[in-house]
Order: structure tokens, then C-alpha cells, then sequence
């Protein structure tokens, strides 16, 4: 009865990502401002798109769209996937939008590429001398390959394979910079895109293996 009530309770936290769909949100997000990131770099300086109501329609068109996929991925795997697997958890949102450890862990790497970037803002108006701005993106590059171990530990420690997609999303990001060590930094957009499809592959890789090792229950018969 004891492990009976210890794992109905501990249920909500590991829905969290049972199914990869907090790997998919987290994917979708780093996906999403490498994007914007990317444009705003390689946009002319005199383009409509960098200033003024296009630049605000270009900034929309990116994170609608971003915020759309991370607010429907949950919610359809969870509904259309997990619960007709292993039954329905009311989470705080009731499942449109991860909440507990998942929103905790988004927050956190929010807080801090917000912090990262107010204080470069800052280095950016007393210095200008240096690109900061390239500084801010691969400190982004840390800040989501950490965040990743982070998320296994607080929540997947027990997957080995998790692991191994850490340890490869390090080796990989090493490997970008070295295709071109005099430009370690110029190649901070390869190694983002390379991050982000490392956590939409880890949450794939996990729906991949929830489905495989939860079945349908079978119809009952009339």
C-alpha cells in the first residue's frame, strides 16, 4: 500500500517528460531565438526588418509561432499519447503547458539568459569596442547544453542514454567551434541550431521509447 501511495504521488512529476514532450518544448525554444537571433545578424543594418514596426513584425513572426508550438506539443502528446497509455495526472495547468520540475527548469535558463543579457547590455553601452552581442549568444550556447544536464539530473538521472546525448551535445559543440578555431564565436549559430535539435531528438528519442514500452490497454468488451 505504501509504494502503492508513493507512486500515484510521485506520478505528476514524472509526466513531466515521460513522454519527451518538455525535451520538445525546451528544442522548440532554443530553435526559436537561434532563429530570431540569426536573422537579426545577418539582416543589413539599413533593413526594414531590423527597426521600427518591421523589426517588431519580424520579432512576432518568430516568437508566436515558437510560443504556439511550445503551448500545443504538450498538450496534444498528452492527450492524443499519454494518457490513454498510463492515465490522465491533473497537472497545475491541466496539461497544456508543463508545470513543477519542467517549469522550474524553463524559468531558470530564462532568468538566466535574461541576466546574461542586461548585463551585456550594460558592457555594450559603456564598452562598444567589443562585440558583446556574440559574447551574450554563446553564453546561450552554455546556458542550454547546461540546462540540459541539469534536466537529467534533477529528473531523468536513472537513463543512461540521457547521458550519452549530453556528453555527445558537448563533444558536438567542441567539434563546431573546432571546424573553425580562429572563429570559435562566428560559429555560435551552428552550435545553437546543433543544441536545439539535440533536445527535439532527446524528447523524440523518449515518446519513441514510451510508446514502445507502453501499450494501449486493450477495448473492453461489451
Amino acid at each position: 500500500m505504501k509504494n502503492e501511495i508513493q507512486t500515484l504521488l510521485g506520478r505528476p512529476r514524472r509526466y513531466n517528460n515521460i513522454d519527451g514532450s518538455c525535451d520538445m518544448m525546451f528544442g522548440v525554444m532554443v530553435l526559436g531565438y537561434t532563429l530570431l537571433g540569426y536573422l537579426e545578424a545577418v539582416l543589413p543594418e539599413n533593413s526594414v526588418w531590423r527597426r521600427g514596426f518591421g523589426g517588431m513584425l519580424l520579432f512576432l513572426a518568430v516568437l508566436v509561432p515558437m510560443f504556439g508550438l511550445m503551448y500545443w506539443i504538450p498538450k496534444v502528446i498528452k492527450k492524443r499519447v499519454t494518457w490513454p497509455r498510463t492515465g490522465y495526472v491533473v497537472l497545475h495547468t491541466d496539461g497544456a503547458f508543463p508545470s513543477g520540475p519542467a517549469r522550474k527548469s524553463l524559468w531558470a535558463i530564462m532568468g538566466v539568459t535574461a541576466v546574461i543579457a542586461a548585463g551585456l547590455a550594460v558592457l555594450v553601452g559603456l564598452d562598444r569596442g567589443h562585440d558583446w552581442i556574440s559574447l551574450m549568444w554563446m553564453g546561450n550556447v552554455v546556458v542550454f547544453v547546461a540546462g540540459y544536464g541539469y534536466w537529467t539530473w534533477f529528473l531523468e538521472r536513472g537513463r543512461l542514454w540521457r547521458w550519452v546525448v549530453l556528453l555527445l551535445m558537448v563533444l558536438g559543440v567542441l567539434a563546431i567551434g573546432l571546424i573553425s578555431p580562429g572563429n570559435f564565436v562566428g560559429m555560435r549559430w551552428v552550435m545553437l541550431l546543433f543544441v536545439g535539435l539535440a533536445w527535439l531528438g532527446s524528447g523524440v528519442a523518449s515518446l519513441c521509447l514510451y510508446i514502445r514500452h507502453n501499450h494501449l490497454p486493450a477495448p473492453e468488451a461489451e
